[in-house]
């Protein structure tokens, strides 16, 4: 029998309604807030990935814009429009990396091997063809780019604070007006380049170290083996690398070890590339007082004391960037010893951020990390292991003034009491006051010294002004000066500046009278005004200097000739027959004295060597038909004619 089922309903569970909705209402809030954060989230990414790199390239192309329409300045010549290889295009390329990187310019196949860089210009004339604009803007362009790389990197290793912190640092280098050599003298731009290069390297490193891809250690060592192509001082991130990792990442000894081999191998690679290219890995000439200072030194302490100084210069010129100059040659900064006070000085400041950086390594301190990167950077181009061909470079300090704005900013944050992990605009007015102040103040000057930049007379000017101890900005500015001369549509601007270039060489020569460049350009000078004695003078004693000066050399032949003195002019045409044996010029003067002396002979030997160089040349021919038909000899009159004939003449 089937038992039926009890008709009783299931016991009623009494609901709390007011209760039920207040839960549905957490619920519901909590859900939004969840919705809230991540919309907030993803807008806060998109700003630090988007809307901070987009206002550091703005704010750089803005700072820079004033540059975009200058014209050549100081060594620019060098990578443009006087460079051979850069000039055909597309089609110097392979050129470019088959030689050293003035080899171009001047046919120097030593010291520098820097294709990328180059290769650049030559991408840039092959498209637009030769043009300064071309080049300024660029130059803008890969400078922004730097700064957003830097960006993402300070991102990277500061990542337990707050974007803020990354974009107010980048922002400090953007505007710090040590960098408009770099920027704004393109000739400069391998320094820009590296410095992307190098941080471009360092952020696949850190990808590498974060999530172990193997693509991203290979990109990194790609970016570090193409910044030592575009500049020597790369060689230093061997050990930067390692000093990031070391201080912004949990890695151990054995896996930074590790992650070096490659780098290392890539250096070895690129110096035997270099070595097997280069003629000489060095600076085949000799290094001269006007190059680098520090060659005025006796002897070696007093050399090491004036680099300390120069190395106390550097950190003054972060601190407080003016005057800026273009030049700091002998003796704008003189030759000192270890009692200068300035040296003293610079010893204790350096010894006692040792002593800091050293005691503070393991707890990695972020005052102990930029020093250290300070130093390593700052080392290569410093003066003290090895004299560069420089005395001081503004240029030099792109790379190590990311320490400076590091530790700046830091600084500055302990000072006003920030924590850059929440950081608040109502909580770090302060702060923020004297970071705007600080930008403010570099973004002006960066601006106002961008002019001196336009060309070559603004810059002069302006280096004479920064540096009034430095011979060779005298001399450049009196050059200068003779060029407009040249130049002038009319007598009295004309006179206005041989004036000028005269009072210049003067004053260049009163500073440092074995400035051979000065007394040559000065005896020019004086023999385009008709004062042949004065000329001489300063030929030789432009000799007494540099004994082979080629050019001192011609011109005092030229006055011994015109002045009928053929035993001295032939005198100096000989030695530089003997400088230059291929010459053919050369040998058409020495043929010249002898056919003024009556030696019709040696006149015919040197005259028929000169034709052997450059048969095209028809004064050669006139001369020979003129000596021949005072010796009375026809057949050779006649032979000479059909010659000159033959060769269209």
């Amino acid at each position: 029998m089937i038992k039926a089922m009890d008709n009783k309903r299931p016991p009623v569970r009494k609901v709390n309604k007011g209760k039920a909705q207040t839960e549905d209402r957490k619920i519901l809030k909590h859900k939004a807030k969840m919705q809230v954060m991540t919309i907030g989230n993803r807008n806060q990414m998109l700003i630090e990935r988007y809307l901070f790199p987009g206002i550091i390239f703005v704010f750089a192309f803005i700072l820079y814009s004033n540059t975009l329409n200058y014209f050549y300045a100081l060594d620019d010549d060098m990578v443009s429009r006087n460079n051979v290889f850069v000039q055909e295009g597309f089609k110097g390329i392979l050129k470019i990396f088959s030689k050293g990187f003035l080899y171009g310019f001047n046919g120097a196949n030593d010291q520098s091997y820097r294709p990328l860089s180059l290769l650049s210009f030559a991408i840039e004339v092959g498209l637009w063809g030769e043009n300064p604009k071309v080049h300024h803007f660029f130059n803008v362009f890969y400078y922004g780019i730097d700064c957003i790389l830097l960006f993402f990197l300070l991102k990277r290793i500061f990542r337990k604070q707050s974007a803020i912190l990354p974009l107010i640092i980048t922002l400090l280098f953007v505007a710090h007006p040590i960098h408009t050599e770099d920027v704004a003298n393109f000739k400069s731009r391998d320094e820009v380049l590296v410095l992307g290069f190098l941080l471009g390297a360092l952020i696949k490193v850190f990808n590498y170290q974060d999530n172990r891809k193997v693509s991203h250690l290979v990109s990194s060592v790609l970016l570090f083996f193409m910044a030592l192509l575009t500049k020597e001082q790369a060689i230093t991130f061997i050990v930067i690398i390692p000093l990031f990792l070391f201080f912004f990442s949990n890695v151990s000894v054995k896996r930074l070890i590790l992650i070096v081999v490659p780098f290392a191998v890539a250096t070895g690679i690129y110096m035997a590339m270099r070595g097997a290219i280069l003629d000489n890995i060095t600076f085949s000439g000799k290094m001269t007082i006007l190059n680098n200072g520090l060659a005025a030194a006796t002897n070696s302490s007093d050399q090491l004391a004036t680099a300390i100084l120069i190395l106390g210069k550097y950190l003054l010129l972060l601190i407080f960037p003016h005057p800026l100059s273009w030049d700091y040659s002998y003796p704008q900064i003189p030759i000192v010893k270890f009692t200068n006070p300035w040296v003293i000085l610079t010893i204790l400041i350096y010894a006692a951020l040792s002593v800091y950086a050293i005691l503070r390594l393991i707890a990695k301190d972020i005052f102990s990390f930029s020093f250290i990167f300070f130093i390593i950077t700052i080392s290569v181009v410093s003066n003290i292991f090895i004299l560069i061909g420089s005395t001081l470079g503004e240029r030099f300090l792109l790379t190590p003034s990311i320490a400076f704005c590091i530790s700046i900013v830091f600084l500055l944050g302990k000072i006003t009491k920030v924590n850059f992990s929440t950081i608040t605009f109502r909580k770090a007015i302060p702060f923020l006051t004297l970071i705007s102040v600080l930008l403010i103040l570099y973004s002006l000057k960066t601006i106002i010294r961008n002019g001196d930049w336009k060309n070559n007379l603004t810059l002069f000017e302006a280096g004479v002004k920064a540096s009034p101890n430095s011979s060779r900005a005298h001399a450049s500015l009196a050059f200068e000066y003779q060029q407009a001369a040249q130049s002038s549509p009319d007598q009295y601007t004309k006179q206005l500046y041989i004036e000028k270039a005269h009072k210049a060489f003067t004053k260049s020569l009163e500073i440092y009278p074995e400035n051979s460049y000065a007394s040559y350009n000065l005896g020019v000078l004086e023999y385009e005004e008709g004062n042949l004695s004065e000329a001489e003078k300063l030929y030789q004693k432009t000799l007494n200097v540099d004994p082979v000066d080629i050019n001192a050399l011609t011109n005092l032949s030229v006055i011994l000739f015109q002045r009928g003195e053929y035993d001295q002019a032939l005198k100096y045409f000989c030695k530089m027959d003997s400088l230059r044996p291929n010459n053919p010029d050369i040998k058409v003067s020495i043929g010249a004295v002898y056919q003024r002396k009556g030696n019709y002979e040696k006149a015919i030997a040197y005259d028929e060597q000169a034709i052997s160089l450059n048969s095209n040349n028809i004064n050669l021919y006139n001369n020979l038909i003129a000596i021949y038909m005072h010796l009375g000899n026809q057949e050779k009159v006649k032979w000479y004619t059909e010659q000159k004939k033959l060769h269209g003449l």
